[in-house]
């Protein structure tokens, strides 16, 4: 019984961890990926990799549903 509650409190501490990292792990990625399209906006290399990242994201989703 003791294992257990110390387990679900292990969980629970770690699952509230995580989830209070969220909003600053969203906030970093959101910044990253802004600043890498504006980049890429302005060497003109966005429509090339956008198409690159497409075909794969088509190679993928077309193997995973058949």
């Amino acid at each position: 019984m003791m294992m257990t509650l110390l387990t679900l409190a292990i969980l629970a501490l770690s699952t509230f961890l995580a989830l209070a990292g969220l909003r600053m792990v969203a906030q970093d990625t959101f910044h990253t990926l802004s600043h890498a399209a504006d980049r890429a906006k302005r060497s003109g290399v966005l429509i090339p990799r956008v198409s690159f990242l497409f075909l794969w994201v088509m190679i993928f989703g077309l193997s995973y549903m058949w």
